[in-house]
């Protein structure tokens, strides 16, 4: 007799859009603690190495080296600026993804939040779908072998939700509201 033990309806929390590469250069903490630490202003390897030591991360200066490298050919930041000192090369590093690492609470009791938030994004979604470049240049490009659906679609589409989010987040606008700083250089 086979009988179900256990059952659990799984909701999705998130969406995430990253390549195989982006995914391994996020697979260490310290890489993570880098962004977050580039998000702020550009540094040199340096600078970020100054500041992981006051924390709990203590690298060697060419393991920072290794992570920016790994982080930089994944496209995840780029070097802003290069300057001559003493004969050798100084690079400053910007982000080009903003990460963030905190411990969340549990949104469930921002549902009425959640809802209208959600109820915005479909409209948004609505008028992505049918842009007339979006299904020219992108519907049908790929489907799923599984189960035969526009997953290439839906992955451009929340690629171009997060490059906007991303736009918002370095926005004037976005800095006075939020009460934060806009990302700079220095």
């Amino acid at each position: 007799m086979v009988g179900t033990l256990f059952e659990n309806e799984v909701r999705l929390k998130g969406v995430t859009t990253l390549g195989y590469q982006s995914a391994h250069a996020l697979n260490d903490p310290v890489r993570i603690k880098i962004l977050e630490i580039l998000s702020h202003r550009q540094m040199t390897t340096e600078e970020v190495y100054k500041i992981l030591r006051r924390g709990r991360h203590k690298k060697a200066t060419t393991t920072i080296r290794h992570h920016l490298d790994i982080l930089k050919n994944a496209g995840l930041i780029e070097v802003t600026k290069m300057v001559e000192v003493r004969g050798a090369v100084r690079k400053y590093y910007m982000p080009t993804l903003r990460a963030f690492s905190y411990n969340v609470p549990n949104l469930e009791k921002q549902y009425k939040l959640i809802g209208d938030t959600s109820s915005r994004l479909v409209k948004v979604l609505k008028s992505i779908f049918e842009d007339e470049i979006f299904v020219t240049e992108i519907s049908g490009k790929e489907t799923c072998n599984l189960c035969k659906g526009d997953h290439y679609k839906e992955y451009v589409a929340f690629e171009i939700l997060n490059t906007a989010l991303a736009k918002t987040l370095q926005s004037e606008e976005y800095a006075i509201i939020s009460g934060g700083k806009k990302h700079t250089k220095k």
